[in-house]
């Protein structure tokens, strides 16, 4: 995940392996209603609880506010400590699922450049960090400059490319997502592009406990953000907590 967003084949971008037969109960999960905490053990209701279609982002980020380390290159796409971040989807994804389900629940992604290919040359025959089966089985739609025509590949996924800025990649993806959410993937420089444009309705970070003192900041630049939080859970690796944006 260059820019704070791709990762090697078989993860969830930012976040998580992919989809592989995750148990449906979430564990210590808390919905803030009215300031009043009411647990919650359905991973699908956490997420997705009878509410209209919305704009989401899901980061991985450290307490100092990283999504990736110092010195992002092809070799380390995550920057160096980066992959600390992400232990929590690896050794501990039947207690995470509810937020794993989450990041897969959409109909359509949105990500940048960078997530997609990496920093530097455009590679042809690049066909993503994910091998031939990507974990989103839906539309993605990759910001950049240089264009490119549509790359299918296998389990549903079709990377589109989009030259003509965010707020028509978004259009896009709504209308590809039809009833179900449109996902801003990353990596950090996308999701603020869209933080600052004010077009994100829920941000869900997954807070790391580690420090790591350099490399992509998510919130620089953004300026001034409200955001109510109406959801927390977590465990030892990570703490889930979801924002809704009220600008």
């Amino acid at each position: 995940m260059p820019g704070g967003g791709g990762k090697s084949a078989g993860v969830i971008p930012s976040m998580g392996p992919v989809r592989a037969g995750f148990p449906r109960n979430a564990r210590h999960v808390t919905k803030l209603t009215n300031g009043t905490p009411i647990a919650w053990t359905v991973a699908a209701e956490w997420w997705h609880d009878g509410r209209m279609s919305q704009v989401t982002c899901d980061l991985t980020i450290s307490l100092d506010g990283f999504v990736a380390g110092p010195n992002q290159s092809l070799a380390e796409p995550l920057g160096e400590g980066g992959e600390l971040l992400h232990r929590w989807q690896f050794e501990e994804p039947e207690s995470n699922a509810a937020a794993l389900e989450g990041i897969l629940a959409a109909g359509a992604y949105i990500m940048g450049r960078n997530m997609f290919a990496g920093p530097g040359a455009w590679d042809e025959e690049w066909r993503g960090w994910w091998g031939e089966e990507p974990p989103y089985h839906a539309p993605v739609f990759v910001l950049t400059h240089h264009r490119r025509g549509p790359l299918e590949m296998q389990g549903g996924t079709t990377f589109n490319f989009v030259t003509d800025g965010v707020e028509s990649a978004l259009a896009q993806a709504r209308k590809a997502a039809g009833s179900k959410d449109a996902a801003i993937a990353g990596g950090a420089q996308t999701a603020r592009q869209f933080l600052s444009a004010g077009l994100i309705d829920e941000l869900r970070l997954h807070i790391a406990p580690i420090v790591l003192g350099a490399g992509e900041r998510l919130l620089d630049g953004v300026g001034k953000l409200q955001l109510e939080p109406t959801e927390v859970s977590g465990t030892g690796l990570v703490t889930h907590v979801r924002y809704r944006v009220t600008r």
